[in-house]
């Protein structure tokens, strides 16, 4: 394979520096207006061992991709002079373009848009924001099958070329006497020695496959009642055993009285070209991992169930479903053990479908496929009742969650399953898949491993969370929002020495809104970044001022994902410390298990530069994650939060009291400071208490309460106050 590598001078014309072999690496042509996301993708492409060439508008993508012939272009939607549909059209009419892989990407994900991309000639298609790293691996992965599609049209090519140059072979059947004529090359094609061929018709019609040989017997009568020309094909098993496929094309001889008098035959072995329909078919309709239909095939399968289900007045279900924090389980275990448990869960949708008719009334023809890295569909037809798809949403999430052993690894998973039904929740096909794609979200929102159906309230729902959405960016421009903060304790001193702050929405219509409706919504829109820019640089001013007033308190702020992440984080934090003039060791900033392990090293880096700034560092929810020793010891971390998901059955549950023991030896041993979060009960109390851990926080100490009651609590109270 030949990729030209260039760079961009400074009067904007791209220049060819060096010509790579296949061994090397592929190009990206990345034609974006926005010069930042350019770079960012730039970077990203880069760092996964793409070269990269920049267009920085349409006109300028159309000109330099007749210069690069790149393997694959990343192509922005929205653009100035040529939007990138027109962009698109255009390089599909250029030579070289009919077959390079187009990526649009967008921030519209409506079907609109996305069937406007499909109709001007792009393969594949991606919604802002945008991950580079996985954007990587699908840029590989239709590079590679663009080049395999390829490969096997020229093998084609090269296989109808020689079929014109070569001598076909020919054989004849006499109508009259039933004799058949095989000459030695048609013998030697066909793999059976000479005096083993066929001498009559019915003989010729054993060799052939008993799948095709009543639609071969039907084709060949119908030529000589219709005194017509025959084509037809067929396999054929050698006397190797190996099955072939032939064409065959006959023509009808007749004789004086017009009565058929033989059939001669031109027979091809077509064989290889069947073998590479077969291969791009499937690089088209299925997941080169799994084996299971894609998308696309999904969609066929269930437009013809659709008309089944129609005409014969049953129901019909699609499911979809998730898999829990995979992207964890691949950071943690590697991307080969991560493949490996997909195939293992393929495979055991596969059995769970299989074994769906004894108790789920199912059909035999469902349909299983893979829509992405960790999201499978599911169509099961031919329902009698609706109830049915609910049992084998529970079955698929029960056999889902028995453990995977990966060598030595134990792997759990959690799922969610979101089900639409015909008629009820859709009569096409993109209703239903919406509507199942509708439930799944809500599904999300549920506990682990649950199933949701699609409801008419899941419209009204999703309207009202569009209503939320713009109150809550109307909140961050009028600042409707507070801070409470919850009291921890020292169970040395029995002494209130810190607080976590916690934000409050005061909603104007609503009241207080709930941070559990309003936190998610904020990380989905971006707004979670100046939120919680605000939250830091209050909590500080907050924590200056009780220092001021001679009171040295501790506060706890939470960093959220979308915070961590963002690249303004350390400059924001160190800019607030110097203007709030707060004490750095003041202030604690907590990050969640799972925020860290989405990106180790980068976290490590991050946490490394926050530390140096004097802040103390949490771990939030510890244990509810896939974090290991290993990675603990490189965290710089000073205090390790226990879930409250442990605190709650402590004095229930066995399993809970031990994990709470151990985290709580486990950080001592490493020098870390422990706080129990939710303690509610004076059992809670004494057991911690027992067990060693430092601070405690929770509703038997405090709600959340204000600054100024905070001050209270700093004063005359004690933990004696609870006894």
């Amino acid at each position: 394979m030949r990729v030209i590598i260039s760079h961009l001078t400074e009067n904007g014309f791209f220049m060819l520096s060096a010509i790579l072999t296949e061994d090397q690496s592929y190009l990206v042509q990345i034609v974006d207006d926005d010069k930042i996301l350019r770079q960012i993708l730039s970077m990203g492409m880069s760092k996964a061992g793409f070269f990269t060439a920049e267009s920085k508008n349409g006109l300028d993508a159309v000109a330099d991709f007749q210069n690069l012939m790149p393997d694959a272009i990343l192509l922005d939607v929205i653009m100035p002079d040529l939007d990138g549909f027109e962009v698109c059209s255009r390089i599909r009419r250029l030579p070289g373009g009919e077959r390079v892989p187009i990526i649009m990407i967008t921030g519209q994900d409506d079907y609109q848009s996305i069937n406007q991309a499909f109709e001007s000639g792009a393969t594949d298609f991606v919604v802002k924001p945008i991950n580079p790293l996985l954007l990587s691996y699908r840029i590989r992965y239709i590079i590679r099958a663009n080049q395999a599609i390829c490969d096997l049209d020229v093998r084609e090519l090269m296989l109808a070329s020689a079929r014109e140059l070569a001598h076909l072979t020919n054989w004849e059947w006499r109508v009259t006497d039933d004799s058949v004529s095989w000459g030695e090359a048609m013998c030697r094609m066909v793999g059976i020695p000479p005096g083993s061929a066929p001498r009559s018709y019915e003989e010729f019609l054993d060799l052939v496959t008993i799948e095709d040989r009543k639609a071969v017997s039907d084709a060949i009568a119908y030529a000589l009642e219709r005194n017509s020309n025959i084509s037809f094909e067929h396999r054929l098993i050698t006397a190797d055993g190996i099955e072939l496929t032939f064409r065959q094309d006959g023509v009808v001889m007749r004789g004086t009285d017009g009565a058929p008098t033989q059939i001669l035959f031109t027979c091809q072995d077509i064989t290889q070209t069947k073998i590479a329909e077969q291969k791009i078919k499937f690089l088209a309709y299925y997941d080169r991992l799994t084996g299971l239909p894609n998308r696309f095939l999904f969609k066929e399968h269930l437009a013809k169930a659709l008309t089944n289900c129609r005409r014969n007045g049953l129901f019909l279900a699609v499911l979809y479903i998730d898999i829990d924090n995979f992207r964890n389980i691949n950071n943690t275990f590697g991307r080969e053990i991560g493949d490996r448990i997909l195939k293992e869960v393929s495979s055991r949708l596969r059995e769970c479908l299989r074994r769906s008719d004894t108790a789920g009334n199912v059909a035999d023809n469902e349909v299983t496929a893979r829509f992405g890295a960790d999201e499978f569909g599911i169509i099961l037809e031919g329902l009698k009742d609706m109830a049915d798809a609910a049992i084998v949403a529970r079955r698929i999430i029960d056999i889902l969650t028995k453990v995977i052993l990966v060598g030595d690894n134990e792997i759990f998973l959690n799922s969610r399953v979101g089900v639409s039904v015909f008629p009820n929740d859709g009569e096409s096909v993109d209703d239903l898949m919406k509507s199942a794609d509708s439930a799944l979200s809500c599904a999300k929102e549920l506990e682990r491993n649950s199933y949701q159906f699609y409801t008419a309230e899941l419209n009204t729902k999703a309207f009202a969370r569009f209503a939320l959405e713009t109150s809550l960016r109307r909140a961050v421009e009028r600042q409707e929002f507070v801070l409470l903060y919850q009291p921890q304790v020292s169970l040395a001193s029995g002494r209130v020495t810190g607080v976590e702050a916690l934000i409050r929405w005061i909603h104007p219509d609503l009241g207080m809104v709930s941070p559990l409706e309003f936190i998610p919504l904020a990380e989905e829109t971006g707004l979670i970044v100046p939120i919680g820019a605000w939250v830091l640089r209050t909590a500080c001013a907050q924590c200056q001022a009780w220092f001021e007033a001679g009171m040295e308190i501790r506060v706890a702020i939470n960093l959220s994902a979308g915070q961590f992440k963002d690249e303004t984080l350390i400059d924001d934090i160190r800019r607030v410390l110097s203007e709030t003039k707060v004490k750095p060791e003041l202030i604690e900033l907590e990050i969640t298990e799972s925020m860290l392990m989405d990106n180790v090293d980068g976290s490590i880096d991050r946490l490394d530069k926050i530390s140096q700034f004097g802040c103390r560092l949490s771990i939030d929810d510890f244990g509810t994650g896939y974090s290991s020793l290993n990675y603990l010891k490189r965290f710089p971390v000073d205090v390790l939060k226990v879930d409250r998901s442990f605190v709650s059955d402590l004095t229930d549950s066995e399993d809970d009291a031990m994990i709470v023991k151990a985290i709580v030896t486990l950080a001592h041993n490493l020098d870390l400071e422990v706080v129990a979060e939710g303690v509610e009960t004076r059992d809670h109390l004494s057991y911690l208490s027992y067990l060693g851990c430092d601070l405690i926080q929770g509703y038997l100490v405090s709600r959340p309460v204000t600054s100024k009651q905070v001050e209270a609590f700093f004063g005359d109270w004690t933990i004696s106050n609870l006894t």
